[in-house]
């Protein structure tokens, strides 16, 4: 989900089956609708135009208009808004520099557990192959401008799987002209990261991260931090490896307050622990993480 100026926005992926029409859905319906009660409208887009964006995310802190995203190959990407006011959205295709998407991907941690085997590589419970794969996941708006975030896989440059982010302008135009700013991307030649979530600082306009990181030689865990720190905290402390991990990694922004006027994030994480007696499974260590600038950091833009 994700909230704009006027409008609650929900996504789903909508199919998977054969003989069907498969993609990912977006409704909206309106914030007054909600407060008043009683009966609400929605509207919708059709699934089967955003048939390259299954397991994508809808963009965080979104103001006036909704995007979301999918890939038409490893050097371009597809994005959809629906601004507010409208009842028609769009999409348009842009290139992106080439990125790795090589599967399936390895990242071992300590007792040979591979924690991304189920983010690429087919499984008995998903036979077509690995879920969410390359979607795009991570997606958040700062002023005039719209990134995005997914995870990737390896090459000459990135020995290690990786996260590669791309940062597109926008302007006011319905529908709007979109361009890439810049290519980024979380990486590490000795660690791997995947499931990149995001949302923006309400008083500078940073962008948050929460991901997944760990394997060669450490275990998966869940991270946060800031974009352009070149520095991500660990918040969770796993003892044992597994080969499904990464769901339900999150982003938003804390509520303003008074104290806190929008300069905090919410993340949720979770961690993977041994439970006693050895041999007797595992359990989630899950964590709610706030964190962010000092309240001070809103002068700058006051």
């Amino acid at each position: 989900m994700a909230v704009g100026d006027n409008y609650l926005y929900m996504s789903w992926n909508a199919g998977g089956c054969s003989n069907c029409d498969s993609g990912h859905q977006v409704v909206r319906t309106s914030l007054a609708g909600l407060q008043a009660g009683g009966s609400i409208e929605l509207d919708y887009t059709d699934p089967k135009n955003s048939g390259n964006a299954w397991g994508s995310h809808l963009s965080q802190n979104t103001g006036n208009e909704i995007f979301w995203a999918g890939h038409n190959s490893n050097s371009g990407i597809r994005i959809y808004s629906l601004k507010e006011g409208s009842n028609t959205y769009f999409w348009q295709d842009i290139g992106v520099a080439t990125w790795a998407n090589n599967s399936p991907l390895s990242s071992t941690s300590p007792d040979g557990q591979n924690w991304l085997n189920f983010l690429f590589n087919p499984t008995t419970q998903n036979p077509g192959g690995g879920f969410p794969a390359n979607a795009v996941l991570g997606s958040t708006r700062s002023f005039n401008q719209v990134w995005f975030a997914w995870s990737a896989g390896t090459d000459r440059n990135f020995q290690r799987p990786h996260v590669e982010m791309v940062s597109v302008n926008i302007d006011d135009a319905n529908p709007p002209s979109l361009s890439v700013q810049q290519q980024v991307q979380i990486w590490n030649n000795s660690y791997s990261f995947a499931y990149p979530a995001l949302a923006t600082n309400a008083c500078t306009g940073e962008v948050g991260l929460s991901l997944e990181g760990g394997g060669d030689g450490n275990y998966e865990n869940h991270l946060v931090g800031f974009w352009g720190d070149f520095l991500a905290y660990i918040t969770t402390n796993s003892n044992v490896g597994d080969t499904r991990y990464g769901d339900y990694v999150t982003i938003r922004q804390q509520p303003p307050t008074d104290a806190n006027p929008g300069n905090l994030f919410n993340a949720f994480g979770f961690g993977l622990n041994s439970v006693s007696p050895p041999g007797s499974g595992t359990q989630s260590d899950v964590h709610y993480v706030l964190f962010g600038r000092p309240a001070s950091s809103c002068q700058r833009i006051g």
